[in-house]
């Protein structure tokens, strides 16, 4: 039995496809192993939305090549799709785009007989339709992510990701229905809806549909613990969004917003299509369908032409929003964007102190969340140990440590809050 192991960069999107490959080479007859481990086939499922990520992929890529030179390395999706050249002088086995990820199994089978590079990166077509590989449980997981939609086609100014993974298309409602179910019979206690643009959900399919519809449905689902959003646009946020959310129970009261600049001027240059005003209306009527509800959101500092007075108006609006959690980038310079070839490059020095500015508004905010839960009792979905603790999140993406019993891994339980602890709370098992 022919052994492979997996390494992932990048969004949950990546990761949601890494598992279901997986499941793909175990029906076919692979084992899979910790890629730590000896294997005879590693793949690597790529990244290309930032240089820190290309870098990375770039240096897992020639590290695993050094240290296996007899296994068969694979190397998939967003990079090569994008850098086909530069992926190619890393002299790996195998390079397979992200247009081609369903056809791995059998892409490696054949190149373990070639035993030369072969790549398979195919150009993303108008009609390219929507690409599904189902996942395999195998007897349940704490949380199971499931991708409805792929693509982008709003085309930021900073952004790759239009070029890497082609148009907006998703997945037919029966099918999402199908696998949600699946999951949920698989003892799965939190479904996480995955897509590049996962709001552009269901515009594409006939008759069109939208996100409101598809929480509905799959809220209607009996035995549906947790429904969770990943990443949504702010104008995705519609009324009917809103509706829908407030009622249904099950889903999550945790939202993520990337705003990516508080400066107009900024979002303007980024080809965003929203004004600092319009996303802090959003949030506040996001805020008024539950008490708890976190907002989270991502932030880009050093943008081309970013001034000091236009960073300082981004570090005061981040600070009004008061976000759950920011996740904070230095802009990174992607070669065939549109940001790559304007004028007035932010240096990496003025990037770096700006990041780190940014980086403790954050922390404060994420700090000023957690208080609001303190000697209060939250429901946990235990996820693992961390040292001598448990840990899981709340509804609201809050992370909660306690002391308890292995034997609740898996489980939703409920905890009392006691005091702020590493990047969350800690608390105790509520009686």
């Amino acid at each position: 039995m022919l052994t492979v192991g997996f390494h992932t960069l990048g969004c949950k999107v990546n990761q949601q496809e890494t598992s279901a490959m997986a499941a793909q080479f175990t029906a076919a007859g692979f084992r899979i192993v910790n890629y730590s481990d000896r294997a005879e086939v590693y793949v690597i499922n790529s990244c290309a939305v930032t240089e820190a990520a290309e870098r990375k992929t770039k240096t897992y890529a020639r590290r695993k090549k050094k240290m296996h030179p007899t296994a068969l390395i694979v190397l998939a999706g967003c990079f090569p799709q994008v850098a086909l050249n530069d992926a190619r002088a890393l002299e790996v086995d195998l390079l397979v785009g992200s247009n081609d990820k369903s056809r791995l199994v059998t892409l490696v089978q054949a190149a373990l007989t070639m035993r030369r590079q072969h790549i398979e990166v195919t150009p993303w077509a108008d009609d390219a339709p929507f690409d599904f590989i189902a996942e395999d449980a195998n007897g349940g997981r704490t949380r199971g992510m499931l991708k409805v939609q792929d693509g982008c086609e709003q085309y930021c100014a900073y952004c790759i990701i239009p070029y890497a993974r082609g148009r907006e298309r998703s997945l037919d409602l029966s099918k999402v229905l199908l696998q949600a179910q699946r999951l949920i019979e698989q003892g799965t206690h939190e479904i996480v809806l995955t897509g590049i643009h996962l709001g552009a959900y269901g515009r594409d399919l006939v008759p069109p549909l939208n996100l409101a519809t598809l929480v509905r449905e799959l809220c209607s689902l009996p035995h549906l613990p947790r429904l969770r959003l990943g990443s949504v646009e702010p104008l995705d946020i519609t009324a009917e969004f809103l509706e829908s959310v407030k009622n249904s129970p099950q889903s999550c009261p945790h939202f993520h917003l990337p705003l990516q600049s508080g400066s107009n001027a900024v979002l303007r240059r980024m080809k965003r299509p929203y004004t600092v005003e319009e996303f802090a209306a959003i949030v506040g009527r996001l805020r008024s369908v539950h008490s708890d509800v976190s907002i989270t959101s991502d932030i880009i500092v050093g943008f081309p032409g970013e001034t000091d007075e236009e960073f300082n108006e981004s570090l005061a609006f981040v600070r009004a929003m008061e976000f759950g959690r920011v996740h904070v980038f230095r802009y990174s310079r992607r070669r065939g964007t549109v940001a790559a070839a304007m004028a007035e490059q932010v240096s990496d020095e003025v990037k770096e102190v700006r990041y780190q500015a940014m980086q403790a508004v954050a922390a404060l905010a994420q700090q000023d969340m957690a208080k609001r839960f303190l000697n209060r009792t939250v429901e946990v979905l235990v996820e693992g140990k961390q040292g001598e603790l448990l840990s899981g999140y709340s509804p609201s993406y809050m992370r909660v440590y306690f002391s308890g019993s292995k034997m609740l891994v898996g489980r939703l339980v409920d905890i009392t809050v006691t005091e702020l602890y590493a990047d969350g709370v800690r608390g105790d098992l509520a009686e």
